[in-house]
């Protein structure tokens, strides 16, 4: 459990902010002094703080939203959150779209042209697999049909 209280974090990003006055941070964040006051003096419950608000106030004591409300610090960096990416290449689709352009108009068929991208897009995946060409393009045909 955090040692201090909401308000005396609030208060002391506010020292930290140069924020002097609980009526220039409510201009601050696009709240109300009341509310700010609420704030500072623990009358308000963590749990049935508004989102948004705590975004705003905490913006403008320039303190993380979580450290401000519960006095932690986020345990885990955004990129742990978030898939690991891999690099596009050119190449790859450039083939993709050639596969499909064979697999389709070699064979006189006509897709509307989201079904086509998603399409393209299957074949890009499957060379980004490392899938040999003539099967890609098997799959991309059976895909089409």
């Amino acid at each position: 459990m955090p040692s201090t209280s909401l308000g005396q974090r609030l208060q002391r990003a506010m020292q930290t902010a140069r924020i002097n006055k609980p009526a220039d941070l409510a201009r601050a964040s696009d709240t109300t002094t009341a509310t700010i006051s609420n704030w500072l003096n623990d009358n308000v419950v963590p749990e049935h703080v508004k989102a948004v608000q705590l975004f705003k106030i905490a913006d403008a004591v320039q303190m993380d939203a979580r450290e401000l409300l519960l006095g932690q610090r986020s345990t885990t960096s955004p990129a742990e959150h978030s898939p690991p990416s891999q690099p596009v290449t050119l190449d790859s689709w450039i083939v993709a779209f050639q596969l499909v352009a064979e697999a389709l108009d070699g064979r006189g068929l006509e897709l509307p042209p989201d079904k086509r991208a998603q399409v393209t897009l299957l074949a890009y995946d499957l060379l980004q697999e490392e899938l040999p060409r003539a099967k890609v393009l098997r799959f991309v045909q059976a895909a089409a049909a």
